[in-house]
């Protein structure tokens, strides 16, 4: 066989069986969020979030979010370059599950953030407690509600004398009460570019990749998202 008929063949054999190990999807994200600083410290927030799969053809998730959070000490870890938060939040979900029918979902979320500034770059840590209640009228589940432990880390840089921020995250979660064992089953990679427009409005463009770890047959979701922010 010669080394070109080899090499054809190699390209259309290799993709297949390396697709068959693993799934792959793309989707896009829509976000918008307000946030309003009832005193100096604590802000309350609403959010929507609308999410589409399967290469952004089919409706994924609607999560409608309300939170609360509290910057604590603020004054005293200022001047270290320091901003601790304390936050809580509760978000009502209407999705499409891997079953191929529509559930709602009601989630709790507990957050503890952390975060240094060295010059323009911004260091932070966020420990988020998750318990997620999902309708047992509709799905028969092992496990409700379910329970996560996530880990986040993340690096920005923001430009001098410029409206623009880059970001880059790494998250994993942890499940706490799974039925044999606590394990960490996804990975969640972010990259963000922010612009400020002003004082009260800022825009994003983020690529998202997530991969599930410690199952047979793993899947991996990319996903391109757009959000707004004002307060």
């Amino acid at each position: 066989m010669s080394r070109i008929r080899l090499l054809i063949l190699l390209v259309v054999l290799l993709p297949g069986g390396f697709l068959g190990a693993q799934n792959y999807d793309f989707g896009t994200e829509w976000e918008a969020e307000y946030t309003h600083a009832i005193v100096k410290g604590t802000d309350i927030s609403i959010g929507e979030e609308l999410r589409f799969k399967q290469f952004s053809t089919r409706f994924s998730k609607t999560e409608t979010t309300v939170g609360l959070s509290q910057a604590l000490w603020r004054k005293q870890l200022k001047q270290y370059g320091l901003r601790l938060k304390l936050g809580a939040s509760y978000a009502f979900i209407y999705r499409y599950n891997s079953k191929h029918y529509y559930e709602d979902q009601h989630r709790l979320n507990l957050n503890l953030s952390l975060s240094k500034k060295f010059g323009d770059w911004t260091i932070g840590y966020r420990l988020r407690y998750q318990t997620t209640f999902r309708n047992e009228r509709i799905g028969d589940y092992k496990y409700n509600p379910q329970m996560y432990l996530r880990n986040r880390i993340g690096v920005s840089y923001s430009f001098p004398d410029k409206p623009w921020k880059l970001s880059l995250s790494e998250e994993c979660f942890q499940r706490l009460n799974h039925p044999s064992r606590k394990i960490v089953d996804e990975f969640r990679t972010v990259a963000t570019a922010s612009y400020q427009i002003d004082r009260h409005n800022t825009v994003s463009v983020h690529l998202k990749a997530a991969t599930e770890v410690q199952v047979k047959n793993p899947d991996r979701f990319f996903a391109l998202g757009f959000s707004y922010e004002f307060d």
